[in-house]
């Protein structure tokens, strides 16, 4: 016994604790729109109705990936998230993780004879509006209010009665239990109509200016010095705010604008409008050896063309091929093709222990992530704008036969018909924010779903898709339009991706399916 006493009391555990990485993997807010979750920068975003209370917001219940994981402080409940809030995860490490809530409450304030938008200044709860001359301030009839969130709000004025701005006006707004001042101003303009923005495209041009509400509102255009002046058709107004886009204008053209409201004019205004260019190798046309001796790549060092000459486009062959060209996912079809010598075929197969969907994109393949899947860099410096794209497909729809993961919206079995995806965005993407590089500034690592390319992202200005789990009858032609969030904002980056099999970051869909693309055609 005392030998066995002596022995226990010389036993040391150095075993290390595993890793197991605290993550978060859903989430339910009361009065809450939408809930995001960002396992690669352990952060949670909500985006809060407007009746909601920042200061008190409710989260109702939290699931982690791991049962050990405890929380301090504890994640459900109630929570002042007017500023963000971190928490600590733990398992058998600390993980800290951020919470940020983000709340908007759509406010306007418009009365008879405004000109323009108002200007509203939420940090110091101010709204200044700009009226005609001919407006008596004694006298303002306020046309449309709302300073507070929707439903809940209670105001100290009947807003069907005419108002007294000549000193200002004071708006108190009750919700929520608390009550908020707001300073109402009016100033008198000079001028009935301005020209607010002037915004060319290749193939068209936004014009916005500001006039008297109610007035006959529009305006002119021409060719730079041509003889006669055209009345724009299609113009929208909402308050003193009037809109139209000019279309089927010529690209890298001069042009002459105007706007009026009544009699009253604007100056001349010039504009220009851009270039209509083509992605490089839209034909896929041009291909080589360049990177291997087992499979083609979109570029050719050899080419008298200095665009065809580098990669812009690019697959996920370098890390299928790795076994032979066998399991070549993109390749040159010498024989299937719209026109021309050949097009871009995918084809999706399984790679020994994972499913690869045969794929084409701007950007480039970065690395292997061990046989777990891949890291790629998306994207391309751009910065036209066009508002739709043209091209030929060909599709063969395989049935599911490999099943690994799949998203939650969208749950999928083998025997199901597979899909392929055609995807198409705009954007200013910052790249040391998104994890790429400065030629390709959205990284995706198909090991962490967190990291897949996310068409909701703030940096995305326009987007457009096309999904089929139908087979199609030969080549078909598809115009698919991109719809634009800002018409001010310039892309700084183009994002294009085919796949023959739309759920292969999730290594599920069918070994038989294969996507043609050829003519790839921005219509401005």
């Amino acid at each position: 016994m005392p030998v066995l006493c002596a022995l226990s009391g010389c036993i040391k555990n150095d075993l290390p604790y595993p890793t197991l990485v605290a993550e978060v993997t859903s989430m339910e807010v009361e009065n809450a729109s939408a809930v995001t979750i960002t396992s690669a920068s352990k952060s949670i975003s909500i985006k809060l109705e407007e009746v909601a209370d920042i200061h008190n917001v409710n989260i109702k219940s939290v699931k982690f990936k791991h049962d050990i994981t405890s929380c301090e402080p504890g994640l459900a409940g109630i929570h002042d998230l007017s500023s963000s809030k971190k928490f600590t995860l733990t398992t058998y490490q600390d993980y800290t993780w951020m919470v940020v809530a983000t709340q908007h409450i759509e406010r306007y304030f418009t009365v008879k004879g405004q000109i323009g938008e108002p200007i509203i200044d939420e940090a110091n709860r101010r709204v200044v509006i700009t009226v005609s001359p001919d407006v008596d301030l004694e006298q303002v009839t306020i046309t449309s209010m709302k300073l507070g969130p929707k439903d809940i709000s209670k105001y100290n004025i009947n807003s069907s009665e005419p108002q007294d701005l000549s000193e200002g006006l004071d708006v108190y707004v009750s919700y929520s239990g608390k009550i908020e001042l707001w300073q109402i101003f009016a100033i008198v303009s000079e001028t009935t109509v301005e020209m607010k923005s002037i915004s060319p495209w290749t193939g068209c041009c936004w014009l916005t200016a500001s006039g008297i509400e109610g007035n006959e509102c529009g305006f002119l255009w021409r060719t730079k010095n041509g003889q006669e002046w055209q009345e724009a058709t299609g113009v929208t107004q909402e308050g003193g705010i009037f809109k139209v886009c000019l279309d089927g204008l010529e690209p890298l053209t001069q042009y002459e604008c105007l706007a009026y409201c009544g009699e009253d004019r604007t100056e001349i205004c010039e504009f220009t409008t851009e270039e209509a260019r083509q992605l490089p190798n839209c034909g896929f046309e041009t291909f080589s050896n360049a990177e291997s001796n087992v499979y083609k790549s979109w570029y050719d060092p050899l080419s008298s063309s200095p665009e065809l000459k580098n990669k812009w486009w690019d697959s996920g062959n370098v890390g299928s091929t790795t076994l032979g060209e066998d399991y070549c996912i993109a390749l040159p079809d010498l024989m299937e093709k719209k026109s021309g010598n050949a097009s871009a075929c995918c084809v999706s197969r399984y790679v020994v222990v994972k499913f690869a969907a045969g794929n084409t994109f701007c950007g480039s393949f970065d690395h292997l992530v061990g046989t777990s899947g891949g890291v790629i860099h998306f994207g391309r410096p751009w910065t036209l704008r066009p508002r739709a794209v043209r091209l030929w497909a060909k599709y063969e729809c395989g049935t599911i036969d490999v099943v690994d993961t799949y998203p939650a919206e969208r749950p999928v079995k083998e025997g199901d018909p597979d899909m392929c995806s055609m995807i198409f965005a705009l954007g200013d993407w910052d790249y040391k924010k998104y994890g790429g590089d400065p030629e390709s500034p959205v990284m995706v690592n198909t090991t962490d779903k967190s990291t897949l390319f996310n068409p909701d992202a703030e940096a995305v200005i326009a987007f457009g898709s096309f999904y089929s789990d139908k087979s199609t009858d030969g080549w078909v032609q598809l115009e698919i339009p991109l719809e634009y969030r800002s018409l001010e904002r310039r892309p700084t980056y183009i994002v294009v991706s085919f796949a023959s099999s739309s759920l292969g970051d999730y290594f599920t869909g069918s070994s038989k399916s294969k996507l043609w693309i050829d003519d790839i055609e921005l219509i401005y």
